[in-house]
């Protein structure tokens, strides 16, 4: 039997077909809703609006809280809607989003959000180039807002709330220990996560940031590696 009992996961690049998708694999929604059944939380922590991750949670079948904003907020039926993060960033989503317009969009969930911001990259540009012109211009002006990339979208983020801060909170109200929780990524944006779980996976095409400090390395990419992690969980490989 599996010592798991709690797998956090995040959505694109993971739950998805592929990093360069919004399709999701319905093979692996269907064992991961196996694994929901067996008692096993499966926990969305996602940079998206929450009300994407709630909606998709529930219409999806997971049984666990969701992070949403990258950390910024948590929601579980039982507890309602926490907020972990302290000041907006909307200021500085204006102000980058008129200093940037040539490089990056504006994004439809931004309509959504409380406190984190994301940005699109426009098409002919080098989204890593773009995010660090981003990042240099926010940090060297916020001292309270960092910014993330997650090879979707540039991501204006409160200080002081990550994925990792709402991981770190959902176990300690539910009284799981880190070492019986996993954490499933696929960006360096889910490299604080694993600081709180006992079993750090990364997909076969994810950053190499995010490989080193895993101890789980999937062989496949993206949701068909997940596919093969969530089987071990279910035969109690892990």
């Amino acid at each position: 039997m599996s010592r798991v009992k709690i797998v956090f996961i995040d959505v694109d690049g993971t739950i998805t077909e592929g990093r360069d998708t919004y399709l999701l694999d319905l093979e692996l929604v269907s064992v991961l809703r196996m694994l929901a059944g067996q008692g096993v939380y499966v926990s969305i922590v996602s940079s998206n609006a929450l009300p994407v991750v709630i909606g998709l949670a529930r219409y999806l079948g997971f049984n666990g809280p969701v992070t949403g904003e990258s950390g910024s907020l948590v929601y579980y039926d039982k507890w309602g809607l926490v907020e972990l993060a302290g000041s907006p960033t909307r200021h500085v989503y204006v102000d980058v989003l008129e200093r940037f317009k040539d490089y990056v969009d504006d994004t439809w969930q931004n309509r959504f959000r409380i406190y984190e911001y994301a940005l699109k990259v426009r098409k002919g540009f080098d989204g890593w180039m773009v995010y660090r012109m981003v990042a240099d211009y926010v940090e060297s002006n916020y001292r309270d807002v960092r910014v993330g990339y997650s090879g979707y979208a540039i991501h204006l983020m409160p200080r002081g709330v990550d994925k990792g801060v709402a991981v770190k909170y959902v176990l300690d109200r539910m009284g799981i220990n880190p070492d019986e929780a996993a954490g499933v990524g696929d960006s360096v944006m889910d490299v604080e996560i694993m600081k709180h779980v006992g079993l750090r996976v990364a997909v076969g095409n994810a950053d190499e940031e995010l490989k080193k400090v895993c101890n789980i390395v999937l062989d496949k990419p993206s949701s068909k590696g997940v596919l093969d992690f969530a089987r071990m969980i279910i035969q109690g490989a892990v």
